[in-house]
């Protein structure tokens, strides 16, 4: 089974009692020193919410990372139902890893409904076919097989000061199920890419980076696919007291903007 598919089954989580779900973790999910990618986590969570509202799409989410998970453990994942309203739902998740719970989510759902309409402009980007992959440029082995396929429109970040913004292609590697619930949760997954590197670009020139997530926040401005690439445009306006604020918007092909992110996180010089 292949990294993409390992996701996909991470994604489908288990009913262990009315409003509690439980997904695993492993190999595809792990971070650095043994911690579980945050994307995974907060992916999952937003599969649990979404499995407790099955009329309404999700709009929002806004989380926060309490505790590192780890790796080769299962988490459970606590849905509360806040609010069901006529027109708006809200389910509140929490995620335990044993005695721990490592991380608190909110999410709103919308009826659908038609309202006025406007966007920024998609960014200019040279098509992801003819750019670098990320974890290539990284020197990752087997970056053919990671779950999403990451293209660098801007120069990866290296040891030299960069403006704090990038581009980036996103593509789920490998082909997704017909389910909205999981496009969205997939597009959840990959918004973690990338978002603290841009609001350590302009002191890469100091030294490695050592950084975690401290929160994360989409909003969804119609249920997003993942079904071909996605552009990332990402901006990191302020860094200070040891964080840095990034955000970014999600743009289809054709240009219109699906979702918009933001995150802080801990942006630290590592220091030996």
């Amino acid at each position: 089974m292949n990294l993409f598919d390992r996701l996909i089954r991470r994604l489908t989580l288990l009913e262990e009692s009315p409003g509690v779900f439980v997904g695993g973790a492993g190999e595809g999910g792990i971070g650095g020193e043994d911690r579980l990618f945050g994307g995974l986590v907060a992916a999952q969570a937003v599969m649990a919410a979404q499995n407790t509202v099955d009329d309404f799409p999700m709009h929002s989410m806004h989380s926060y990372f309490l505790r590192p998970g780890r790796a080769g453990k299962d988490i459970a994942y606590h849905v509360t139902a806040v609010k069901d309203g006529r027109n708006f739902r809200s389910r509140r998740v929490e995620a335990w890893q044993g005695g721990d719970c490592i991380f608190q989510l909110i999410s709103s759902f919308q009826r659908p409904e038609e309202g006025v309409e406007h966007q920024p402009e998609m960014p200019e980007a040279t098509p992801p076919e003819d750019l670098p992959n990320r974890d290539q440029q990284k020197g990752r082995t087997h970056w053919q097989d990671m779950p999403i396929d990451v293209r660098m429109v801007t120069d990866i970040t290296a040891n030299e000061a960069r403006p704090a913004e990038q581009r980036l292609w996103l593509k789920a590697n490998g082909e997704i199920p017909d389910d909205p619930a999981l496009h969205l949760a997939l597009i959840t997954y990959a918004s973690d890419r990338g978002l603290l590197d841009t609001a350590y670009r302009p002191h890469a020139d100091k030294g490695e980076h050592a950084g975690a997530s401290l929160d994360h926040s989409m909003w969804f401005h119609e249920p997003p696919r993942f079904d071909d690439w996605l552009l990332f445009s990402t901006i990191a306006p302020v860094a200070r007291s040891g964080r840095g604020l990034a955000s970014g918007q999600i743009f289809n092909r054709s240009g219109r903007c699906l979702v918009s992110v933001a995150q802080e996180g801990l942006v630290r010089i590592r220091h030996e």
